[in-house]
């Protein structure tokens, strides 16, 4: 995301917020005080118009159109899933057990790639538990296991699983987080 000090100042103008989380990841010189400036000018009410960040250049920030238009495309695909969710559910109802995903991540800031295989459990009695398995380029391998809040007691068992047969799977760290009971859980393999 690459929002200006008056574009996080808009939107704090819009969204009418009682609390703000203050930005971070812009370097402190820069955009880092014209930011939090912004927001601070917008939820207080005051005139915001003049907060700008130095050397700012809108051209060097501007989106592409090409962005704009699969961010509008995935917006509407989303919306109509939306729109169609007890129909979706009847279709998911019975076919498939576990659903995964592979994604990739670059964060820029330190250089590292990671790759994410995400696996959840369809689930009609709950949210569905859900295992990650990350790897870096950096070499890391961790498992991450979430039991979402209500969940049955189907999910809780096989949350418990996956991160107990972690260490099989070449995993040098697990974690468990379990909302049921509220409690966090992590394993460091030598």
């Amino acid at each position: 995301m690459n929002f200006s000090a008056q574009g996080y100042a808009d939107l704090t103008a819009l969204l009418q917020p009682d609390i703000a989380v203050l930005e971070g990841g812009y370097a402190i010189e820069g955009a880092l005080p014209y930011v939090n400036v912004g927001i601070i000018l917008a939820m207080a009410g005051m005139d915001y118009s003049k907060v700008k960040e130095p050397d700012y250049d809108p051209d060097r920030i501007r989106q592409q159109p090409d962005v704009t238009r699969q961010i509008e495309k995935t917006g509407e695909a989303v919306l109509t899933s939306w729109q169609q969710i007890d129909m979706l559910k009847e279709q998911f109802q019975g076919s498939k057990v576990f659903d995964e995903r592979t994604r990739n991540v670059f964060y820029d800031t330190d250089g590292i790639f990671e790759s994410q295989q995400e696996k959840i459990r369809i689930c009609q009695d709950c949210a569905g538990a859900l295992q990650i398995f990350s790897s870096s380029d950096k070499g890391s391998h961790i498992l991450a296991v979430h039991i979402p809040r209500k969940a049955c007691k189907k999910c809780r068992e096989i949350g418990y699983q996956w991160y107990e047969t972690a260490k099989t799977s070449g995993c040098e760290m697990a974690f468990l987080q379990d909302r049921t009971d509220d409690t966090y859980h992590e394993q460091k393999y030598s």
